[in-house]
Protein backbone atom coordinates (compact mmCIF):
# COMPACT_ATOMS: atom_id res chain seq x y z
CA UNK A 1 0.00 0.00 0.00
CA UNK A 2 1.17 3.50 -1.10
CA UNK A 3 0.22 6.37 1.76
CA UNK A 4 0.59 9.77 0.06
CA UNK A 5 -0.34 13.30 1.10
CA UNK A 6 -2.03 15.09 -1.16
CA UNK A 7 -3.30 18.84 -2.38
CA UNK A 8 -4.41 20.73 0.62
CA UNK A 9 -8.47 20.94 0.59
CA UNK A 10 -11.62 19.66 2.08
CA UNK A 11 -11.51 15.99 2.60
CA UNK A 12 -13.83 13.83 0.60
CA UNK A 13 -17.75 14.22 1.54
CA UNK A 14 -19.07 12.02 4.47
CA UNK A 15 -19.40 12.00 7.62
CA UNK A 16 -16.35 11.63 9.73
CA UNK A 17 -17.30 10.47 13.87
CA UNK A 18 -15.26 13.14 15.84
CA UNK A 19 -13.56 14.83 13.01
CA UNK A 20 -14.48 18.74 12.79
CA UNK A 21 -12.65 20.16 10.00
CA UNK A 22 -10.83 17.80 7.73
CA UNK A 23 -8.32 18.38 5.38
CA UNK A 24 -5.86 17.00 3.05
CA UNK A 25 -2.63 16.82 4.80
CA UNK A 26 -0.06 19.37 2.69
CA UNK A 27 3.43 20.55 3.67
CA UNK A 28 2.84 23.85 2.08
CA UNK A 29 -0.23 24.72 4.16
CA UNK A 30 0.32 22.65 7.51
CA UNK A 31 4.35 22.61 7.09
CA UNK A 32 4.47 24.88 10.09
CA UNK A 33 2.19 22.62 11.99
CA UNK A 34 2.42 19.68 14.65
CA UNK A 35 0.50 17.93 17.61
CA UNK A 36 0.97 19.05 21.35
CA UNK A 37 -1.11 17.15 24.04
CA UNK A 38 -4.16 19.46 24.81
CA UNK A 39 -4.71 19.82 28.66
CA UNK A 40 -7.12 18.22 27.88
CA UNK A 41 -6.33 15.10 25.63
CA UNK A 42 -9.74 12.95 25.17
CA UNK A 43 -12.14 15.79 25.26
CA UNK A 44 -12.71 15.50 21.59
CA UNK A 45 -14.23 11.87 21.81
CA UNK A 46 -16.53 13.15 25.02
CA UNK A 47 -19.92 13.33 23.13
CA UNK A 48 -20.50 9.92 21.66
CA UNK A 49 -21.95 6.79 22.88
CA UNK A 50 -20.31 4.40 20.58
CA UNK A 51 -17.24 4.38 18.69
CA UNK A 52 -16.12 1.45 15.73
CA UNK A 53 -13.71 -1.12 16.75
CA UNK A 54 -11.79 -3.95 14.30
CA UNK A 55 -12.47 -7.37 14.20
CA UNK A 56 -9.19 -7.38 16.07
CA UNK A 57 -9.65 -5.64 18.76
CA UNK A 58 -12.90 -7.06 19.70
CA UNK A 59 -10.71 -9.51 22.21
CA UNK A 60 -9.34 -6.49 24.05
CA UNK A 61 -12.76 -4.01 23.80
CA UNK A 62 -14.96 -6.70 25.44
CA UNK A 63 -13.23 -6.38 28.71
CA UNK A 64 -14.17 -2.80 29.44
CA UNK A 65 -17.75 -2.19 26.69
CA UNK A 66 -20.66 -3.81 25.03
CA UNK A 67 -19.52 -4.13 21.93
CA UNK A 68 -22.57 -4.30 19.79
CA UNK A 69 -23.81 -3.63 15.97
CA UNK A 70 -25.91 -1.07 15.20
CA UNK A 71 -28.04 -2.27 12.01
CA UNK A 72 -28.23 -4.75 9.43
CA UNK A 73 -27.73 -2.12 6.23
CA UNK A 74 -23.51 -1.54 8.12
CA UNK A 75 -22.52 -4.36 10.46
CA UNK A 76 -20.15 -3.19 11.90
CA UNK A 77 -18.80 -3.77 15.64
CA UNK A 78 -19.32 -0.97 17.86
CA UNK A 79 -18.31 -0.70 21.38
CA UNK A 80 -20.29 1.20 23.68
CA UNK A 81 -19.22 3.96 25.63
CA UNK A 82 -22.33 5.74 26.82
CA UNK A 83 -26.41 5.79 27.03
CA UNK A 84 -27.11 8.88 25.39
CA UNK A 85 -25.61 10.71 22.31
CA UNK A 86 -23.79 12.96 23.90
CA UNK A 87 -21.89 11.33 26.74
CA UNK A 88 -19.12 9.04 26.74
CA UNK A 89 -18.74 7.21 29.93
CA UNK A 90 -15.24 6.26 30.14
CA UNK A 91 -14.03 10.68 29.90
CA UNK A 92 -13.80 12.43 32.91
CA UNK A 93 -14.47 15.89 33.14
CA UNK A 94 -10.71 16.67 32.48
CA UNK A 95 -11.09 15.05 29.36
CA UNK A 96 -9.24 12.42 30.12
CA UNK A 97 -9.85 8.44 29.58
CA UNK A 98 -10.62 6.17 32.09
CA UNK A 99 -7.05 4.39 33.08
CA UNK A 100 -6.87 0.87 32.73
CA UNK A 101 -9.46 0.68 30.03
CA UNK A 102 -9.19 -0.04 26.66
CA UNK A 103 -8.84 2.93 24.09
CA UNK A 104 -10.13 2.23 20.62
CA UNK A 105 -8.06 2.39 17.64
CA UNK A 106 -9.96 5.07 16.03
CA UNK A 107 -9.41 7.25 18.98
CA UNK A 108 -6.06 6.66 19.13
CA UNK A 109 -5.59 7.44 15.51
CA UNK A 110 -6.99 11.24 16.03
CA UNK A 111 -6.30 13.63 14.24
CA UNK A 112 -5.21 11.23 11.61
CA UNK A 113 -7.08 9.32 9.43
CA UNK A 114 -6.83 8.06 5.78
CA UNK A 115 -9.09 8.65 2.58
CA UNK A 116 -9.61 6.47 -0.27
CA UNK A 117 -7.27 7.92 -3.56
CA UNK A 118 -7.31 3.99 -5.67
CA UNK A 119 -8.00 0.55 -4.51
CA UNK A 120 -3.66 0.61 -2.89
CA UNK A 121 -2.86 4.56 -2.35
CA UNK A 122 -4.55 7.06 0.28
CA UNK A 123 -4.46 10.75 1.18
CA UNK A 124 -3.84 11.83 4.79
CA UNK A 125 -6.39 13.84 6.56
CA UNK A 126 -5.95 15.59 9.58
CA UNK A 127 -8.46 17.44 11.83
CA UNK A 128 -7.73 20.86 11.18
CA UNK A 129 -9.93 21.65 14.42
CA UNK A 130 -8.23 19.96 16.57
CA UNK A 131 -7.04 21.02 19.99
CA UNK A 132 -3.78 18.73 19.77
CA UNK A 133 -3.39 20.20 16.18
CA UNK A 134 -1.08 23.68 16.90
CA UNK A 135 1.65 26.05 15.34
CA UNK A 136 3.87 25.51 18.35
CA UNK A 137 4.11 21.46 18.07
CA UNK A 138 6.02 19.47 20.31
CA UNK A 139 5.66 16.82 17.27
CA UNK A 140 5.61 18.85 14.02
CA UNK A 141 4.08 16.73 11.13
CA UNK A 142 6.89 18.03 8.79
CA UNK A 143 10.42 17.85 8.52
CA UNK A 144 11.01 20.44 4.99
CA UNK A 145 8.66 18.65 2.65
CA UNK A 146 8.96 14.97 4.42
CA UNK A 147 6.99 13.86 7.14
CA UNK A 148 8.48 13.64 10.15
CA UNK A 149 9.34 9.81 11.94
CA UNK A 150 6.85 10.87 14.25
CA UNK A 151 4.27 11.83 11.98
CA UNK A 152 5.41 7.90 9.57
CA UNK A 153 4.76 6.32 12.95
CA UNK A 154 1.16 7.93 13.25
CA UNK A 155 0.27 7.40 9.80
CA UNK A 156 1.62 3.95 9.42
CA UNK A 157 -0.69 2.82 11.95
CA UNK A 158 -3.43 4.42 10.38
CA UNK A 159 -2.77 2.21 7.35
CA UNK A 160 -2.92 -0.69 10.10
CA UNK A 161 -6.38 0.18 10.86
CA UNK A 162 -7.20 0.77 7.24
CA UNK A 163 -6.66 -2.53 6.35
CA UNK A 164 -8.11 -4.32 9.74
CA UNK A 165 -11.19 -2.02 8.39
CA UNK A 166 -11.72 -4.57 5.00
CA UNK A 167 -11.41 -7.46 7.56
CA UNK A 168 -13.75 -6.12 9.85
CA UNK A 169 -16.63 -5.43 7.26
CA UNK A 170 -16.03 -8.62 5.94
CA UNK A 171 -16.63 -10.37 9.14
CA UNK A 172 -19.96 -8.00 9.83
CA UNK A 173 -21.13 -9.07 6.83
CA UNK A 174 -20.37 -12.91 6.76
CA UNK A 175 -22.47 -12.82 10.08
CA UNK A 176 -25.33 -11.29 8.41
CA UNK A 177 -25.36 -13.54 5.29
CA UNK A 178 -25.77 -16.36 7.69
CA UNK A 179 -28.56 -14.95 9.35
CA UNK A 180 -26.71 -14.92 12.78
CA UNK A 181 -27.40 -11.22 13.94
CA UNK A 182 -30.88 -10.12 15.42
CA UNK A 183 -32.08 -7.32 16.97
CA UNK A 184 -31.65 -7.59 21.24
CA UNK A 185 -32.73 -5.22 24.03
CA UNK A 186 -31.06 -4.63 27.15
CA UNK A 187 -33.54 -3.76 30.06
CA UNK A 188 -32.56 -1.99 33.26
CA UNK A 189 -34.67 -3.23 36.51
CA UNK A 190 -35.09 -0.16 39.40
CA UNK A 191 -35.70 -0.98 42.71
CA UNK A 192 -39.31 -1.15 43.30
CA UNK A 193 -40.66 -1.15 39.66
CA UNK A 194 -40.82 -3.24 36.36
CA UNK A 195 -38.34 -3.93 33.93
CA UNK A 196 -37.74 -0.68 31.79
CA UNK A 197 -35.96 -0.68 28.25
CA UNK A 198 -32.16 0.88 28.34
CA UNK A 199 -30.63 0.10 24.82
CA UNK A 200 -31.42 -1.78 21.62
CA UNK A 201 -28.99 -3.12 19.24
CA UNK A 202 -28.27 -6.30 16.94
CA UNK A 203 -26.15 -8.93 18.16
CA UNK A 204 -25.06 -12.53 17.74
CA UNK A 205 -27.90 -15.13 18.04
CA UNK A 206 -25.89 -18.13 20.18
CA UNK A 207 -28.28 -20.39 19.37
CA UNK A 208 -28.21 -20.26 15.73
CA UNK A 209 -24.42 -19.82 16.19
CA UNK A 210 -23.76 -22.70 18.21
CA UNK A 211 -26.35 -24.72 15.02
CA UNK A 212 -24.30 -23.39 12.12
CA UNK A 213 -22.98 -26.33 9.50
CA UNK A 214 -19.25 -27.37 10.30
CA UNK A 215 -18.84 -26.16 7.07
CA UNK A 216 -18.92 -22.56 8.16
CA UNK A 217 -17.81 -23.12 11.54
CA UNK A 218 -14.49 -24.08 10.06
CA UNK A 219 -14.96 -20.91 8.05
CA UNK A 220 -15.44 -18.61 10.72
CA UNK A 221 -12.73 -19.78 12.40
CA UNK A 222 -10.38 -20.03 9.82
CA UNK A 223 -10.90 -16.14 9.06
CA UNK A 224 -10.83 -15.41 12.80
CA UNK A 225 -14.74 -14.66 12.76
CA UNK A 226 -15.35 -17.14 15.36
CA UNK A 227 -13.22 -15.77 18.25
CA UNK A 228 -14.33 -12.44 17.34
CA UNK A 229 -18.05 -13.69 17.28
CA UNK A 230 -17.65 -15.26 20.67
CA UNK A 231 -15.74 -11.94 22.13
CA UNK A 232 -18.50 -9.75 21.34
CA UNK A 233 -20.99 -12.10 23.09
CA UNK A 234 -18.70 -12.21 26.18
CA UNK A 235 -19.18 -8.38 25.81
CA UNK A 236 -22.77 -8.28 26.45
CA UNK A 237 -22.03 -8.70 29.54
CA UNK A 238 -20.66 -5.48 29.90
CA UNK A 239 -24.09 -3.79 29.82
CA UNK A 240 -24.59 -4.02 33.33
CA UNK A 241 -21.66 -1.91 33.51
CA UNK A 242 -22.83 0.84 31.16
CA UNK A 243 -26.18 0.81 33.47
CA UNK A 244 -24.13 1.29 36.49
CA UNK A 245 -21.57 4.28 35.31
CA UNK A 246 -25.13 6.31 34.14
CA UNK A 247 -26.54 5.65 37.08
CA UNK A 248 -23.99 7.21 38.82
CA UNK A 249 -23.23 10.13 36.79
CA UNK A 250 -26.92 11.20 35.71
CA UNK A 251 -29.09 8.98 38.23
CA UNK A 252 -32.05 6.38 37.49
CA UNK A 253 -32.69 6.22 33.25
CA UNK A 254 -36.03 6.58 31.97
CA UNK A 255 -36.80 4.25 28.31
CA UNK A 256 -34.46 4.79 25.72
Amino acid sequence: MNTETAPVGQAPAGTMLLYKQPELLNHQAHGSLGLRRPERPFEFAQRVRVLPVTLGEIPSAQKHYPVIFADLDNPVPLAVVGRDEDVNLFVDENGEWERGTYIPAYVRCYPFTLAAKSDDEFAVVIDRAADSVTDEPEQPFFDGDQVTPETQSMLDFCARYDAELKLTGEFGLRLKELGLLVGQQVTRTAPGSDSEPFASYFAVDRDKLNELEESDLRELFSSGSLAGAYAHLFSLENWQLIIERHVRRFGAPGPG
